[in-house]
């Protein structure tokens, strides 16, 4: 049987999945071993972005997604619906990362703060593109072996065959260099978030770490929208090493005021 998907994706795929699957899990571990990381702020972390993206945000858009009229709005007026998306993204988890900050009324060091950011950073890694790479995997086997139309419908796996027809290994590797983008990104927020709760300022910082993600991801969709997706990923790790700057600059400022 002639194969659907070529060995070089599911090579990106697996390697997608060691990256973003396999490897935040070690070196959670091996940091945690290390103790530079606290256990409370990291799982706390976690948990913010699993309650405000997994269990509400992501499965009301997916049922809103379903709804005629709100499938013809997001044809019909694109930039208003990415802005949309990007600011209920950052409505939803800035929200969540104020409520745990709040709640961790005696792990707010420097330490805890790194922490929280990537229990929510690397949380959003294994569960939107780890947990995915594996699917991929799965699925991209039972295509070359036939075995996928005695379990999906015809329609499904049309769209598949579609999806998989306008990819390419590149956005698979691309699509790793984001995630780690937007891990800088969410230590950075996190950093905001911390500050506001300890300069007793919750509702200015709030709003910035609020601003800075609407931002984050209405700038970057539209740059994918307008331009390229390597455009757009170099776009990203810009600012996410600037937020990794401010955050590394942080460390020195809280260490002098301790």
């Amino acid at each position: 049987m002639e194969k659907i998907v070529s060995t070089e994706f599911i090579v990106s795929f697996a390697i997608s999945f060691a990256i973003t699957g396999i490897f935040p899990i070690v070196l959670l571990i091996i940091l945690g071993v290390k103790r530079k990381i606290n256990a409370a702020p990291l799982f706390m972390g976690a948990g913010a972005f699993f309650v405000s993206q997994v269990l509400i945000r992501i499965p009301i858009i997916n049922v809103l997604s379903t709804q005629e009229w709100f499938q013809d709005f997001a044809a019909s007026q694109l930039i208003l619906y990415v802005l949309i998306l990007s600011f209920t993204a950052g409505l939803f988890e800035e929200s969540a990362r104020l409520g745990g900050a709040l709640l961790l009324k005696k792990h707010r060091t420097y330490k805890d703060i790194i922490s929280f950011g990537l229990g929510h950073g690397l949380c959003e890694v294994v569960m939107l593109i780890g947990l995915s790479s594996i699917q991929n995997i799965v699925l991209a086997v039972m295509l070359n072996n036939g075995s996928i139309y005695a379990v999906l419908p015809a329609e499904t796996i049309d769209l598949l065959l579609n999806n998989l027809a306008v990819s390419t290994t590149a956005q698979v590797y691309l699509q790793i260099l984001e995630r780690f983008s937007a891990v800088l990104f969410h230590i950075f927020a996190t950093m905001l978030i911390f500050i506001g709760v300890i300069k007793k300022k919750k509702a200015v910082y709030y709003l910035l770490a609020l601003g800075a993600h609407t931002f984050f991801n209405f700038g970057l969709l539209l740059i994918a929208q307008y331009t390229n997706m390597y455009i757009m990923e170099a776009a990203a790790l810009a600012l996410g090493l600037a937020g990794g700057y401010f955050v590394l600059r942080q460390k020195k400022i809280m260490t002098e005021t301790e």
